[in-house]
Parts: C-alpha cells; sequence; structure tokens
C-alpha cells in the first residue's frame, strides 16, 4: 500500500482520535470528582444520603453502559430533555465510571489503619485536613494500580459512544470502512490506534505508580511522613 493512500485511511482515523482523546479527558476528570463526591455520600453519617449512593451504584453497576448511553440519548428526549451527542457520551461515561470509582475510592479510604486516624485526631486535624493530609495519600497507593486498570477500560469504552453517533475513533471507523469497503484495513488501524493510545497510558500509570512506590514516600521517613507536616 502506498504512503498516499495510507494517508488516505490514517488522516479520519487520526482525527477520531483526538476526539477519543477529549472524550477520555473530560470523562475521566469528571468521572473522579463524581466518584470522591459518591464515595464520601456511601460513607455518610446521615442515612438517607448513604442509601441515596447506593441505590445510584447499584442501578448504574446493574446496567450495561450501552443501555445507560441510549437512556441519555434516545430516552430523555420523549421527556423533552434533548442532550447533544457528546455531551450524552461524556455523560454517560462519568455516570458509570463514576459509580465504580466510588467504591474503589471507598475500599482505599477502609484499608487506611485505623490508627492513622486516632493519630490525626489526636493532634487536632479537621475531617478535611485528615482527608487530604493523611488519607487520601495512603488510599492512592492502594487503589493506584486499579485506577490504571479503570483509565485502560475509559479508553476501550468511548467507542460504544459510537452508537449514539458522536463522531470519535469507533466512529470515524464505521464511516471509513462503510465508504471504502476495506474493513480489514480500517479496522486493523483503528485497533492499532487503540492499541497505541492504551500503552502510553499503561506507560504513564507504571511510571506514576514507581513513584508511589518509593520506600518512605509516604510514610517511614520524617521527610515524606503527612503527618510531620503538621
Amino acid at each position: 500500500m502506498t504512503p498516499e493512500i495510507l494517508k488516505t485511511y490514517l488522516e479520519p482515523l487520526l482525527q477520531g482520535a483526538w476526539w477519543t482523546i477529549a472524550l477520555f479527558a473530560a470523562s475521566s476528570l469528571l468521572a473522579v470528582a463524581l466518584g470522591l463526591a459518591v464515595c464520601f455520600c456511601r460513607m455518610s453519617s446521615m442515612k438517607p444520603v448513604r442509601t441515596a449512593a447506593k441505590v445510584y451504584i447499584d442501578i448504574v453497576r446493574g446496567t450495561p453502559l450501552l443501555v445507560q448511553l441510549f437512556f441519555l440519548y434516545y430516552g430523555l428526549p420523549e421527556l423533552g430533555v434533548v442532550i447533544p451527542g457528546f455531551v450524552a457520551g461524556v455523560l454517560g461515561l462519568v455516570l458509570n465510571f463514576g459509580a465504580y470509582l466510588a467504591e474503589l475510592f471507598r475500599g482505599g479510604i477502609q484499608s487506611v489503619d485505623n490508627g492513622q486516624f486516632e493519630a490525626s485526631r489526636a493532634l487536632g486535624m479537621t475531617r478535611a485536613q485528615r482527608m487530604r493530609v493523611i488519607v487520601m495519600p495512603q488510599a492512592l497507593r492502594t487503589i493506584f494500580p486499579a485506577l490504571g486498570n479503570y483509565a485502560l477500560v475509559l479508553v476501550k469504552d468511548t467507542s460504544l459512544v459510537a452508537v449514539i453517533s458522536v463522531y470519535e475513533l469507533m466512529r470515524a471507523g464505521q464511516m471509513l470502512a462503510g465508504a471504502t469497503f476495506r474493513s480489514l484495513l480500517v479496522y486493523s488501524l483503528v485497533g492499532a490506534i487503540y492499541f497505541v493510545m492504551c500503552g502510553v497510558l499503561s506507560y504513564l500509570f507504571r511510571r506514576a505508580e514507581k513513584s508511589l512506590s518509593i520506600p518512605g514516600y509516604w510514610s517511614g521517613a520524617p521527610d515524606h511522613n503527612p503527618a510531620a507536616i503538621i
């Protein structure tokens, strides 16, 4: 295959890949924020708040992401709520992954030794200070490998928004395959681009994980002990 023909195929696919990256960036940031909010609601002392968070998590985890996307894009207009495709795609990904991240964050926080909480209270720290300075850094170190896995899953799950006509890598591949009738070539290129994106993201997470795994980074050495900051 000549470089000219290959360029003809790669240009629309790379354009779709940029939209995939935009989807991932927006969805990941918002999903982390939502996950933290739902996590704290799930651990709230108020029963109605805990129940609402649990119901949300159970509904999202009990239904496929594809159904949720269809509900947002095709179902809500029947109620008079029309959401643009890209926004519906981001919203669906955020709601879906936010539920999973909420449970991941909750598990990480609960894995922190109770002695850390008692020590922080003895130092007179507020709840917000305890979470920011002592609990969350240790919880992050515990959940970071799983967080990286969720990020890779999110990259690949952005392909599902193609079913609601959002232009991204998978949608670009569908359109190109339909126009050229070269499905094998097109979807091979699509798979290769996804593989490269996931490879880069995986590399970044491995580098970050190594930084978090430095002995004494979170505890032990006085310079890196969170309690020593107070």
